[in-house]
């Protein structure tokens, strides 16, 4: 008999955790399920739906050896609906029974051994660094994938190692978002995690309590480390496009504008491009910038924000929810627009452009 004594809210908290991985329609039943593993190492909860599997350390008393299943949306269900006290899980003869307060379970396990073990090898490229960092690497790009699942190679986020940077991209194919920061790594890696692991490992590095992350990629999955939780992600099987050709290399005009004030123009603008054509026109003259949207059938609107410029005067229409997002994820007072021309890609950065940028594909004007 094995048995273990645990918070509630511990229990909660690392079941929630594994959820994330549990398969929704698994083909194999084993797949829908928790995998309880206790062992001289600790009591562990792990979940897979083979694209991601996460498995967390709970922090509990413990007693022999032994591991087994549980369907997993029944069991978060739960532990969820129990008394905020300590509860004790015994597991004897395929049965497991959780009492907690006066409550009472007994809920059957499956055979744990078609539970697939996924893990990354130990030989891969490997970097360690704080979790605030990544969580705002991902946050500031993540809403740039695409969410079409068929365009595969853009329904992600890529990473690439190397010269002693991790950078993070992702585009749908209307916009890009870049975020790069410094490592101790020179080893060159790039791969394609989907927008599903990527979500996932947003949640678990929101969740989690640790200042630092170790990241290790064996040219197959990504594995997270942290002292409580490992979350191990395959990468996509398809080729990222070449980001690099997006990038502008010389700009024409240069726009230096308060990132709120743009903001709110592009608000009440948007009030009118919704109903007209999706687009917002930026007229880029010597001390200002002139939005402007139309709609045949609700009316149009213009808006002047003031600017510092350097260059060329600029005409260009754009969606204003790519531009509202974009702005909406730069940390700074004030946001450098950088035009070539009409008809060319814009670039979106902090001054002097340090750690992300973002670019925004035009609309033509008609």
């Amino acid at each position: 008999m094995t048995s273990l004594t645990v918070e509630v809210s511990e229990l909660v908290n690392k079941v929630t955790l594994a959820s994330k991985a549990a398969a929704t329609k698994a083909v194999k039943p084993i797949l829908a399920c928790f995998l309880f593993d206790i062992s001289e190492q600790g009591a562990f909860v792990q979940a897979t739906d083979l694209e991601t599997s996460i498995k967390a350390k709970i922090v509990c008393q413990s007693e022999d050896h032994s591991t087994f299943a549980v369907d997993a949306k029944a069991f978060y269900e739960l532990v969820r609906s129990l008394p905020d006290e300590p509860a004790n899980l015994k597991f004897e003869n395929g049965v497991l029974e959780i009492k907690c307060g006066r409550s009472c379970f007994k809920v059957a396990t499956l055979d744990t051994s078609e539970f697939p073990e996924i893990s990354v090898s130990d030989n891969g490229n490997s970097l360690t660094l704080e979790r605030a960092t990544l969580l705002d690497m991902i946050e500031r790009v993540l809403f740039s994938a695409a969410t079409d699942e068929f365009m595969r190679n853009l329904n992600g986020v890529y990473w690439e190692i190397g010269n002693g940077f991790l950078r993070l991209v992702a585009s749908d194919g209307f916009r890009l978002a870049l975020a790069e920061e410094k490592v101790a790594n020179e080893t060159e890696s790039g791969f394609l995690l989907s927008l599903k692991s990527m979500k996932e490992l947003l949640s678990v590095l929101a969740n989690c309590g640790d200042s630092s992350v170790t990241l290790n990629y064996d040219g197959n999955r990504l594995s997270l480390t942290t002292s409580e939780v490992e979350t191990v992600m395959r990468v996509v099987d398809v080729d990222f496009p070449d980001y690099r050709r997006v990038l502008p290399a010389a700009f024409r005009c240069k726009a230096v504008v308060s990132k709120n004030d743009l903001l709110e123009a592009l608000k009440r603008a948007s009030v009118i491009a919704k109903r007209g054509s999706e687009s917002v026109r930026l007229d880029v003259t010597e001390e200002s910038m002139l939005l402007s949207s139309k709609s045949p059938d609700f009316g149009e609107v213009s808006e002047e924000v003031s600017i510092q410029k350097e260059g060329e005067d600029i005409t260009a229409a754009f969606n204003p929810r790519f531009l509202t997002e974009a702005l909406r994820h730069l940390h700074t007072d004030e946001a450098e627009l950088n035009f070539v021309d009409g008809t060319s890609p814009l670039q979106i950065n902090p001054l002097d452009v340090e750690g992300y940028l973002y670019i925004v594909m035009p609309i033509r004007i008609v």
